[in-house]
């Protein structure tokens, strides 16, 4: 396709609409379009040129030479797209670079590369456009817009064709990678000889449900169960073998103790190097535990601080660091794989739930050089959909082997809505459950291993709260939506579409709804700060032998907001005594004298973030709680009450109060919070008593709500106008 006109000639054909030139490199290969602009398309009715071009979604105007730079014609046929726009390519022109290419067809197909880490390809898209190459890559890929290139993980270079393994077809892929691929998915998570008893392991409370025979087979083929440090319990000990086998999804229910029998298959696989990730809050408490559990001595345990000199690796022992540290440092990051330890161990897994995200990529590549698989340590492995169990199941290198890959499980068990978003595809949950408990995971309930507990007892109690500044901060939120509209209908001339009304609300909602969640949250700060007066001087302390107060109920306050957190500190009156506050602000330091101090009985009041306290902390002193705010999510409402009931609670039952503010966005809460609760119980058999506190129809999510709002804003409009 050549056109005969000379380049920059001002009079284009009468049958054409415009002319291109090939630019850029072999992997990223770009089009200059030159185009009349108000001709309309020669095939696609209604359409100018101008909007075509645009509707391309990789075109960039450029406006030094008046030309369109094109990076993708969403085809792997980008010539037969030109053809059928009217525009000519001056082939002859081309760079030398694309010397020995014979059509700009060869151009069009995605080219890959494997990446250092030898888990992702690194995809480039060409001419084949964003849109097509993401179509090509399946569900797995991530696209990376400040380097303009897809991140697939290695196991998505193959597909399921049937029952067989395919190489993806529409890609340029590697040798290397199409081998690195068939490595992850031949991969054995646990050997065969091991698999009916790990089976069992899994979900087994005591070594008694095993023969000696078994017993002795399972030592001889993983390790021998140590016999010094802290006592484990039964299940501790079955878990930790499930583990060292290969199940290294240690998913037990929170205030199991994970942490213990992580530690202990640490030991069974004789671990010389030991690298554990864990939340910036826990690292303390970490330390510790190696020391109960005898792993290696204090002197060969190293833990990276922010702010702090960088410590020496040990040539053996055990290194701790911050998952947001790891992630911040790459230079850390890569001493650390350097170090090539024998295993690794992550804490509260569920904060790398988010796929592609840096946090996740950096456990990830640090999991890839350990020896073992990584042990993936969380009680709370879906909060709402089954995807964020993907870097889970990757990290413990069972996603490939046991599920098909990344694109295969987002496939079979989620679906993904227009915004790119994921949700459950509820009729799959049951299957997913029974892969888990089948193949993948180690999960005990709370309520089988330790049944002396005391009892959980929820209660809601309904607040008749001031709604003027509630109602305020509604009208707030009802403006907002009407600026958009009318910001909106000045830059385009009309009022927008339901789809781009939809769009806006996608990425406002969380802004939008805060603003309701954080005024009722205030509404409630004068009852809650009688409550908790009231709760103190009723059940009363006595004074020790130093004459300090020692409380016999000190009371847990759980918030969301920090301006309800600071509004509640302040309005409680300093006769009860000192007021704690444990928040994403608190000092390491601070923090465990807080909870030192709670546990001795000497704080009457402790109030916790939700999101910032609510893992890796033990308040069992208290067996009273109250939720002066809560959440969307059953998960952190669950993890946050476990901070009492665990092992080291004494009472009969733990009472937790959730105070709800009538007429506000608390009652909605509360209905979202019996939904999820249903995803819970079919994808990971979480039959536990509901979180919510209120029964109801009006189970309506934060998208649902935010509509409520823009159809209001709309009414209200209408009615000005």
């Amino acid at each position: 396709m050549s056109f005969s006109a000379a380049p920059g000639a001002p009079i284009i054909a009468p049958t054409r609409t415009g002319w291109a030139t090939l630019g850029g490199t072999f992997r990223e290969p770009v089009l200059e379009v030159h185009i009349h602009s108000k001709l309309p398309h020669p095939t696609i009715p209604k359409t100018s040129m101008l909007e075509w071009i645009k509707s391309l979604g990789n075109a960039r105007w450029n406006p030094h030479e008046q030309s369109w730079i094109v990076s993708g014609l969403n085809s792997h046929e980008p010539a037969l797209v030109l053809a059928q726009a009217g525009i000519d390519l001056h082939w002859d022109d081309r760079p030398a670079e694309f010397a020995d290419v014979v059509s700009i067809d060869e151009l069009a197909w995605p080219i890959a590369k494997l990446s250092d880490n030898k888990r992702t390809v690194l995809v480039r898209a060409r001419l084949a456009g964003f849109d097509y190459a993401k179509e090509l890559l399946g569900f797995g890929a991530v696209w990376d817009k400040d380097r303009r290139f897809f991140r697939t993980p290695v196991s998505d270079v193959l597909v399921l064709d049937g029952r067989q393994l395919v190489v993806r077809p529409g890609i340029h892929w590697p040798q290397n990678a199409i081998e690195a691929a068939h490595v992850a998915h031949a991969h054995v998570p646990v050997p065969h000889h091991l698999e009916s008893l790990a089976r069992k392991l899994g979900s087994a409370l005591s070594t008694s449900e095993f023969t000696d025979e078994e017993l002795s087979f399972l030592q001889t083929h993983i390790g021998d169960l140590p016999t010094d440090g802290r006592a484990p319990f039964e299940y501790q000990k079955v878990g930790s073998l499930a583990v060292a086998a290969g199940r290294a999804c240690l998913f037990d229910e929170p205030g199991v103790g994970k942490t213990a029998g992580a530690l202990l298959a640490a030991r069974i696989l004789a671990a010389r190097r030991t690298v554990i990730v864990v939340p910036p809050l826990l690292t303390t408490n970490w330390r510790r535990e190696i020391g109960y559990a005898a792993l290696c001595t204090d002197e060969h345990v190293v833990t990276f601080k922010p702010g702090r000199k960088e410590p020496q690796l040990p040539q053996a022992g055990a290194v701790i660091i911050s998952d947001s540290l790891l992630a911040s440092r790459p230079a850390v990051l890569e001493r650390l794989i350097a170090w090539q330890a024998d295993v690794m161990i992550v804490d509260e897994a569920h904060r790398i739930k988010t796929i592609g995200s840096a946090r996740g990529d950096a456990v990830l590549d640090l999991g890839a050089s350990v020896k073992y698989a990584p042990f993936a340590l969380t009680g709370t492995p879906i909060f709402a959909s089954p995807h964020e169990m993907v870097t889970m199941l990757e990290l413990t290198r069972m996603l490939a082997p046991v599920f098909g890959g990344r694109h295969q499980f987002l496939a079979d068990f989620c679906i993904q809505d227009r915004f790119g978003g994921w949700k459950p595809r509820k009729t799959a949950l049951h299957r997913l459950h029974a892969t888990l408990v089948d193949r993948v995971w180690v999960r005990r309930r709370k309520r089988d291993v330790l049944p002396q507990l005391p009892k959980k007892m929820r209660e809601r109690m309904l607040l008749e709260v001031p709604l003027k500044q509630y109602r305020e901060t509604h009208k707030e939120v009802i403006a907002k939506v009407q600026a958009f509209l009318t910001w909106f209908e000045e830059q385009n001339g009309r009022e927008p579409t339901s789809e781009e009304l939809s769009e806006w609300v996608q990425f406002s909602s969380f802004t939008l709804i805060s603003q309701l969640r954080q005024a009722a949250g205030l509404a409630k700060i004068p009852l809650a700060a009688e409550l908790i007066e009231d709760h103190i001087n009723q059940t009363g302390w006595e004074t020790d032998e130093h004459g300090r107060r020692v409380f016999h109920r000190p009371l847990l306050v759980w918030v969301h907001h920090r301006s309800v957190a600071a509004a509640l500190y302040e309005a409680l009156p300093a006769s009860i005594g000192e007021t704690g506050m444990i928040g994403g602000a608190t000092s390491d330091t601070e923090r465990d004298r807080l909870v030192d101090d709670f546990q001795a009985g000497l704080i009457p009041v402790l109030l916790c973030s939700i999101t910032k306290a609510g893992v890796g902390l033990t308040l069992t002193r208290g067996s009273d709680a109250i939720f002066a705010e809560t959440d969307w999510t059953p998960a952190l409402i669950k993890q946050a009450e476990d901070r009492q009931h665990r092992p080291g609670a004494t009472g009969e039952s733990v009472q937790y109060t959730t105070l709800i503010a009538v007429g506000t966005l608390d009652e909605t809460i509360q209905n979202v919070l019996g939904r999820k609760v249903e995803i819970l119980e079919k994808g990971i058999g979480d039959t536990d008593d509901s979180v919510a506190v209120l029964a109801g129809d009006d189970a309506r999510g934060l998208r649902d709500i935010v509509d409520a709002v823009v159809e209001e804003a709309l009414r209200t409009r209408k009615r000005a106008a």
